[in-house]
């Protein structure tokens, strides 16, 4: 818990009403400071749920602009916000060296970040992060060989989740070879780690790939093995069922695409909000997300006015920053 954090919110006025500054109002603060700042004027993500992480203490330290925008608006010092630098770093830097055996800590600052610029690369671009991924990649790799025991079995985890992002980011910038590559070795980290929401994911993306290469019996093959474990989350799941139903019916197999695109419906609309059990890979999995999953599917059926009508009605509810992001183009290209 960051009681500093939370003491220093409530003695600020608020700048609405009388009384202390509220959570939700103090983040929609920071999220324009942010964008005020930022030389290309992004629109930042930061938001009520990402600042009660902070004082929850989910999140040690947020990245830097977030920690100048609250500093600058609260009036306080990095210190005096909980902010004074722990020995996390320090504990990374020695495990990666072999000085120390890497422990919960040392993993948790780097998923963290990793957290950050996910985050970062829905108002930049895939090329952006992808330097900054493949140096924390870099350094999980040391961490997981002087991991042990249970220790390790995470290191191996968020190890698959780095190279499943980095297959992801390699898609949008043409490398598609490097996807697959990244992607088969996600799915045998996650194998050794017994993780299947990471396997799901790397499976999932690597049918993704495959789609785009129009290699659709692999892209079957792999959808398949990403939804055979049942201990995936529901929002991977609802994914999984609409990327089945575009399969089939760019397959040509259109009664079976409508039966998978109804289930997938079904699924989706189910899929809460993200709080603080969703698993960190899958916070874009929201009920906003799905509302145009099934346009690719129609658009493949030959529904060009029910595929348009889906995309555009997608583009109305997702928020901004995501509406502008690399993974939304093929939307935008619907709806025009």
């Amino acid at each position: 818990m960051n009681e500093c954090l939370r003491a220093a919110r409530r003695r600020t006025p608020s700048r609405l009403r009388a009384g202390e500054m509220g959570r939700d109002e103090l983040a929609s603060l920071v999220a324009q400071w942010i964008t005020e700042h930022d030389p290309k004027r992004r629109y930042s993500p930061f938001d009520g749920n990402a600042l009660g992480k902070l004082e929850r203490g989910v999140i040690k330290c947020p990245r830097a602009d977030v920690r100048r925008a609250l500093c600058e608006l609260l009036g306080a010092t990095e210190a005096e916000l909980g902010f004074a630098p722990s020995d996390d770093a320090e504990r990374v830097s020695a495990a990666v060296s072999g000085r120390l055996h890497t422990d919960a800590r040392a993993l948790t600052a780097v998923a963290d970040a990793l957290a950050h610029l996910r985050q970062l690369e829905d108002f930049t671009s895939a090329s952006t992060v992808l330097p900054n991924v493949l140096a924390q990649r870099a350094t999980v790799r040391e961490l997981a060989k002087n991991a042990k025991g249970n220790v390790r079995k995470t290191a191996v985890g968020l190890l698959s989740e780095l190279e499943q992002y980095l297959g992801w980011l390699s898609i949008p910038i043409g490398r598609l070879n490097d996807s697959r590559v990244h992607l088969d070795r996600s799915a045998t980290l996650a194998l050794e780690a017994d993780d299947p929401i990471r396997l799901a994911h790397a499976l999932s993306f690597n049918a993704y790939r495959n789609l785009r290469e129009r290699d659709f019996a692999t892209a079957a093959a792999l959808n398949e093995a990403a939804g055979r474990d049942t201990r995936t989350y529901i929002g991977l799941r609802a994914y999984g069922e609409f990327q089945r139903a575009e399969i089939l019916a760019k397959s040509g197999e259109q009664a079976d695409s409508l039966a998978a695109l109804s289930k997938a419906e079904h699924l989706s609309a189910n899929v809460p909000e993200p709080d603080e059990e969703t698993p960190a890979s899958c916070y874009y999995y929201t009920p906003e997300f799905f509302v145009g999953q099934g346009a690719f599917t129609l658009i493949a059926l030959g529904d060009v006015e029910g595929a348009r009508t889906k995309a555009r009605e997608a583009l109305s509810v997702l928020p901004e920053h995501w509406a502008d992001s690399e993974w939304a183009e093929r939307w935008r290209r619907l709806a025009g």
